[in-house]
């Protein structure tokens, strides 16, 4: 793996401070303990809470959260893991943060369920991008091993997570929240008893997760909340889409469909974009204008003004008086 280093910065940075002594104590510990190394990544997090207060305490959340990123990252190079073991990358938490700041832009208190956490770096990414909210986070994650990183990423960042390590298709345990994210796994769910009681459930054979889903977040949101969901950019092309639109029209109205930079995808297959839901509030409202647009490449900063310029112009139009 070997040591990381900013280039143009000849002394050490508190992020490459973290990263290094992250990444020696989960060597150590592979060679101590023979565990994956998600685990041991976690167990090194939670040694430097425990043990290393004064070097957390210099470092800032962006330090911290970055830290564990390329930590993360560069464990990809050593270790084979399965698809939904990826963490969001950055261009696309970010983005992801930005929709929050702008959908909660009236609210400093609120309630935030990410769906499909994962290590919880999402709602890590959100809560670092948005200082000025105080937000209460549920993350729910079935895979045991990446609940229990969560856990110890929240002690890291010193940001509290209430973790509940279940079936995000199963009733859910957290209260009605102002927020839903969540970067959904793709593919089929295997219970059919479970899928049958569900709206988007198929009659005959697997249902798909992704729609499955969908349908969680909306139902998990308050009336008028909005979900910000990172779904397939063919959501809407596959076979019996209709369930699903029928949904979406009749519990929800639908802000936006913004499709992420190909570039950051390396098959068009995998191409993913963001799905902006809001459930329906108690009192009567009206639909907006569906905003549907490509996000430009992230590194063109001429063309990235243009459209939040453009995206900041229908928000105006379509949101300032909902």
């Amino acid at each position: 793996m070997g040591s990381f280093y900013l280039k143009g910065n000849n002394m050490e940075s508190m992020i490459e401070t973290l990263f290094n002594t992250l990444d020696a104590k989960t060597k150590e510990l592979q060679q101590d303990n023979g565990h994956s190394f998600i685990e041991n990544l976690g167990l090194a997090m939670e040694d430097i809470y425990m043990n290393q207060r004064e070097m957390l305490e210099q470092s800032t959340l962006s330090d911290r959260r970055k830290a564990f990123q390329f930590a993360y990252l560069s464990m990809l190079k050593e270790e084979m893991i399965q698809p939904n073991h990826q963490i969001t990358p950055d261009s696309i938490g970010y983005f992801v943060s930005y929709m929050v700041k702008m959908f909660t832009e009236d609210v400093t208190d609120i309630t935030i369920l990410d769906i499909a956490s994962g290590t919880g770096h999402l709602s890590a990414t959100i809560n670092e991008q948005n200082p000025d909210k105080s937000f209460q986070h549920a993350l729910v994650e079935v895979d045991p091993v990446l609940a229990r990183v969560s856990v110890h990423l929240a002690n890291f960042l010193e940001v509290p997570f209430d973790i509940y390590p279940q079936d995000a298709m199963m009733p859910l345990q957290v209260d009605e929240v102002d927020v839903v994210v969540g970067d959904l796994p793709v593919g089929y769910y295997p219970v059919d008893e479970r899928s049958h009681e569900m709206k988007l459930g198929f009659k005959e054979g697997h249902s798909f997760s992704h729609h499955l889903m969908i349908e969680q977040s909306v139902q998990g949101l308050k009336p008028g909340g909005f979900a910000m969901l990172i779904v397939p950019s063919q959501l809407f092309e596959y076979d019996r889409v209709e369930q699903l639109q029928q949904f979406i029209a009749t519990e929800t109205y639908m802000q936006a469909f913004l499709n992420l930079p190909k570039s950051l995808f390396k098959t068009e297959s995998a191409q993913k974009s963001i799905l902006v839901l809001q459930k329906k509030p108690l009192e009567n409202s009206l639909p907006v204008e569906v905003l549907l647009a490509n996000i430009p490449d992230f590194k063109d900063s001429q063309a990235m003004k243009k459209f939040l310029d453009e995206f900041n112009e229908w928000f105006e139009i379509n949101r300032k008086n909902k």
